[in-house]
C-alpha cells in the first residue's frame, strides 16, 4: 500500500517543464572593409565578385580555397559545377530556374555593379548609407565571410604605351579585366540561345565550358598553377590608379 501511495504521489507531481529548444545560431555578419577599402577585385568564373585589400593576396586565392571544398589543393569538375549552381541559386530569387529581368538587374546593380562601370566599384561611405543617398549596400549573393559585401575603388587607367607603331590594347569593358575569360558580364554571357534570360542548364553548360578552358592538361582538375592572371592582376590595379 505504501508503494502504491508513493507511486500515486509521484504521479501527482507536476511534470517538469519541457527543455528549452537550443537557441538559434546568430545571423552571419559581414566583415568590415579593410582600411583603404577593397582595392582588388576578382570576378570568378561564375561571375561572383571576390574582393580584397591592397596588402592581401589577389582574391582569386579566396575563390579557389572556397571552391576546393574537399581541400585537396585542386578544383574538380563537380566542385566547379557546384560553385556555379550555388551562385545561380542565390541569384534565382523566385526559384523558377531562370535568371531574367529583375534578377539580372539585381546582379548587375547590387551584387556586381563592376560589370556596368568597367572598374572596381568603390566602397560606399557609411554616412551616405545612413542618409539614404545610395539606397542600400552592395549585396554578397552567396553568403558572407571571405567574400565581402563591399568593393574597391580605383580604375584601370590608360592603356600602357607599347611604343610607336605598335597597337595598344583596347580598354576592357565591364568586368573583362577582372576575370579569366575576358567576359564583360559573365552571367548573361551564359545565355547561349540569346533569349534574354539564363537557365540553370545554360549556366551549368557554361561551367563545363569554362572548366575545360582552365583544365589545361585535361586531367579533370584545376590546380593553382593552371590559373591565368587577370588583366587587372597583371596591370597591378590596386590602391593606386592605373598600373601599380
Amino acid at each position: 500500500m505504501t508503494g502504491v501511495l508513493a507511486a500515486g504521489a509521484a504521479l501527482a507531481q507536476p511534470a517538469p517543464p519541457p527543455a528549452s529548444p537550443p537557441s538559434a545560431a546568430p545571423p552571419p555578419t559581414r566583415a568590415a572593409p579593410p582600411a583603404g577599402g577593397y582595392t582588388q577585385l576578382f570576378m570568378s568564373p561564375c561571375g561572383e565578385p571576390w574582393r580584397a585589400g591592397k596588402t592581401d593576396p589577389y582574391p582569386s586565392a579566396l575563390w579557389f580555397a572556397a571552391t576546393d571544398t574537399n581541400h585537396d589543393g585542386a578544383i574538380d569538375k563537380a566542385e566547379f559545377r557546384a560553385d556555379f549552381l550555388g551562385f545561380f541559386d542565390a541569384l534565382d530569387r523566385d526559384g523558377n530556374g531562370l535568371l531574367e529581368g529583375a534578377e539580372i538587374s539585381y546582379y548587375e546593380q547590387r551584387v556586381a555593379p563592376d560589370v556596368l562601370t568597367g572598374r572596381p566599384f568603390g566602397a560606399i561611405p557609411g554616412p551616405l548609407l545612413a542618409q539614404g543617398l545610395w539606397g542600400g549596400e552592395l549585396i554578397q549573393a552567396q553568403g558572407y565571410g571571405n567574400a565581402p559585401a563591399y568593393s574597391p575603388g580605383g580604375s584601370m587607367g590608360p592603356a600602357p604605351d607599347l611604343g610607336a607603331g605598335r597597337r595598344t590594347r583596347e580598354a576592357p569593358t565591364g568586368a573583362a579585366a577582372f576575370g579569366f575569360f575576358g567576359d564583360a558580364e559573365p552571367v548573361t554571357s551564359a545565355d547561349t540561345n540569346l533569349d534574354g534570360r539564363v537557365s540553370r542548364a545554360e549556366f551549368q553548360d557554361a561551367a563545363d565550358r569554362r572548366f575545360k578552358r582552365l583544365d589545361h592538361n585535361g586531367d579533370g582538375k584545376i590546380t593553382p598553377d593552371e590559373l591565368p592572371k587577370t588583366r587587372a592582376q597583371i596591370d597591378g590595379v590596386g590602391a593606386k590608379r592605373g598600373r601599380g
